[in-house]
């Protein structure tokens, strides 16, 4: 702040919307109770400020139509997003339901099919762990390519 105690008094009658803080408060209340000119000033700006907020502000018709279009598109996307995360969630309910039913089934017809082969049994079951985390893989590739020139048109990100 500045050395001048006018000026310094300016400065935070002009800072008082913002809050003032305690000190703050405390010096520029005794300054006022003292100082003629900066209560006048005080005084002045609080009735430009009052002034200010009693002129009625009207917004332009195609502006309110422009934004509440604009509003409700809005709403409207989020409503599709919140579906689509719903259809996430089963689909990774049923994929978990499905893991979960038919691993034990592919576990024992790779046994099966290691013992018609006469496979060993690590190369079999290194087989399984492969077929089994491939989509996955797969899966995970695409959901990273996301948003990333595998899935952008024209080099603009889709989202």
């Amino acid at each position: 702040m500045t050395h001048d105690p006018h000026q310094q008094a300016q400065e935070l009658i002009a800072c008082r919307g913002d809050g003032l803080t305690e000190p703050q408060q405390t010096w520029l209340q005794a300054h006022l109770a003292s100082c003629d000119s900066c209560r006048d000033y005080a005084e002045a700006a609080d009735q430009l400020v009052r002034a200010l907020r009693s002129v009625p502000i009207t917004a332009d018709p195609a502006l309110v139509r422009t934004t509440q279009l604009r509003a409700r598109l809005h709403a409207h996307k989020l409503q599709q997003q919140q579906e689509r995360m719903w259809l996430v969630w089963i689909s990774c309910a049923v994929v978990t339901l499905s893991t979960a039913l038919t691993t034990p089934l592919l576990w024992r017809g790779f046994a099966w099919l290691g013992e018609w082969s006469r496979v060993s049994t690590p190369v079999w079951q290194v087989g399984f762990v492969i077929f089994w985390i491939v989509p996955a893989l797969a899966a995970s590739v695409l959901f990273a390519a996301r948003g990333t020139y595998l899935g952008s048109r024209n080099g603009t990100p889709q989202g």
